[in-house]
């Protein structure tokens, strides 16, 4: 019987940028199983260790900031769970955080709200200033979006709740929060698309993702009305 939750926080180098997510799910359970941690199974011909993760990260990204929930059949201290898992990884899929949460939390796919990015570009910080100054006044801009036979649109300026930018010895640094929920799912390269049509993104990092952490306080809100 299922007893336990764990969320683990993890980053993706720069070395394994180009490996799929499926080689990644591949990757924590061979360490999972080496840790031997009291795994919880999937049912069926071909049981899996019971994973969660946040919205797989594209090829190319590096990452500081990826989320995975493990479930276990048996409870294991957090500080064991965490030595034991360590000693497996290494720098290139590496443990940063982990903490206990509810069996009955929800997924950390479903619960995502916003991802924080980290952009570089080959840009001059005065323009890139003076791009997303304009960006931000505008109260929308209708992104369009050409996945083959699907075609999607959406507010690229709603799906963006701030945008900074930082030089660098190379040129600009771009950080943004986009919006990463069940309704729409905002990608940097669409926003350095927006800023700079000629240009093309460098290296991009997901520095955070962003989920709801519900509050007992605040759905009692709900309930009687009191909260909006």
């Amino acid at each position: 019987m299922t007893q336990q939750r764990f969320r683990v926080r993890f980053s993706k180098s720069e070395r394994v940028r180009y490996i799929s997510h499926l080689d990644v799910l591949r990757s924590w359970e061979r360490s999972l199983r080496r840790a031997e941690l009291p795994l919880a199974y999937s049912q069926g011909f071909t049981p899996h260790p019971k994973l969660a993760f946040a919205s797989p990260l594209p090829l190319g990204f590096v990452s500081e900031a990826e989320v995975m929930d493990v479930t276990l059949d048996d409870r294991v201290e957090l500080a064991e769970f965490t030595r034991r898992l360590s000693v497996q990884t290494s720098s290139e899929l590496a443990v940063l955080a982990v903490e206990e949460v509810p069996l009955t939390a929800t997924a950390p796919q479903a619960a995502m709200l916003w991802c924080d990015y980290r952009v570089q570009l080959e840009v001059d910080a005065a323009a890139a200033n003076t791009a997303v100054d304009a960006f931000i006044a505008r109260e929308s801009f209708i992104f369009r979006e050409d996945r083959g036979e699907r075609v999607r649109e959406y507010d690229l300026r709603k799906a963006c709740a701030w945008i900074r930018v930082a030089p660098t010895e190379i040129g600009t640094q771009l950080e943004m929060r986009l919006q990463a929920d069940q309704e729409v799912t905002a990608r940097p390269e669409a926003v350095v698309a927006a800023l700079f049509p000629d240009r093309t993104a460098g290296l991009i990092c997901r520095t955070n993702i962003v989920l709801d952490d519900p509050s007992i306080a605040r759905e009692l809100w709900r309930r009687n009305g009191q909260y909006h």
